[in-house]
């Protein structure tokens, strides 16, 4: 994974550094928040699978930035331990009725928290992007991917929807190609996540590390106010209004999905590791 370019901090702001830095006592990320840019690295190899307190902590992560002024952007990558992965998303217990509410909420606050911090945030996609692992990285505000990157969004194939997804999609690839990702579940290539408009740009290998140095340093260079400015003047214009839309979707997801048949038969399925049989009801 890239290594942050060298950036000096403005004065004074080491301290401050120091204190809003939580990452001693995170054990599925890895977090350095020292420079101008904050570096959040996914950490549960090797495929990056999801659970409340992975979730929980980068949301803790994200919001002790609050008062780093200093900080131009976040990079959001997976550790070289999960090599052929970004994340798979949430693990099947995340679609049990038991457990989906506390998932659901851990996973939004992850959202939240960036769209409270309004910094730029940049994920660097190597591998399969998956499930809510695809929904993250669609939401960052940049994305870079290698040749080998893959994105999907497979839940329809569980009897359920990504109520992230079927409000985010639609919004960053226009709603005729979200219908298709989303209806069909096929993963689709880097390739085709850039002209889709889901990925900024698309590197071989080998080519990464400079590619994302580059565009950090681009970025960072810039005023941090402004950046935080520009992400807020941006989100409103792109997202209004998404706060309703997203809890619609949730209503829906909780109250409605989970009391169909096949929905149910679809987890039993991935439990079970078979084809599900739909009753269509």
């Amino acid at each position: 994974m890239p290594d942050e370019p060298i950036v000096e901090r403005p004065e004074g702001s080491k301290d401050d550094a120091e204190k809003d830095d939580p990452k001693k006592d995170f054990k599925y990320i890895r977090w350095d928040a020292t420079g101008v840019v904050a570096h959040l690295t996914l950490n549960r190899p090797k495929q990056n699978i999801m659970n409340i307190e992975m979730l929980r902590e980068m949301a803790r992560a994200i919001n002790g930035l609050s008062r780093r002024e200093d900080v131009r952007l976040i990079l959001l990558d997976a550790a070289p331990e999960c090599e052929g992965y970004f994340s798979l998303g949430v693990g099947a217990e995340g679609y049990t009725q038991q457990m989906v509410f506390q998932m659901m909420d851990a996973f939004h606050s992850v959202l939240h928290a960036m769209m409270e911090i309004a910094k730029p945030v940049l994920a660097v996609v190597e591998g399969i992007a998956s499930g809510a692992g695809a929904e993250l990285a669609a939401f960052c505000d940049l994305v870079v991917a290698t040749e080998n990157a893959q994105f999907r969004q497979p839940e329809i194939k569980l009897g359920v929807f990504p109520p992230l997804g079927a409000v985010v999609y639609p919004r960053v690839i226009g709603p005729r190609r979200a219908m298709e990702l989303l209806l069909t579940g096929d993963a689709i290539s880097a390739v085709q996540a850039q002209q889709m408009g889901l990925v900024n740009r698309v590197v071989p290998r080998e080519k990464l590390k400079e590619t994302v140095e580059a565009l950090v340093k681009r970025i960072s260079e810039q005023s941090g106010p402004v950046l935080t400015l520009l992400k807020r003047v941006m989100f409103e214009g792109t997202w209004r209004p998404f706060q309703e839309a997203l809890k619609r979707a949730q209503d829906l997801y909780l109250n409605q999905l989970f009391e169909l048949q096949d929905s149910q038969e679809g987890l039993r399925a991935l439990i079970e590791k078979r084809k599900p049989v739909w009753k269509n009801r």
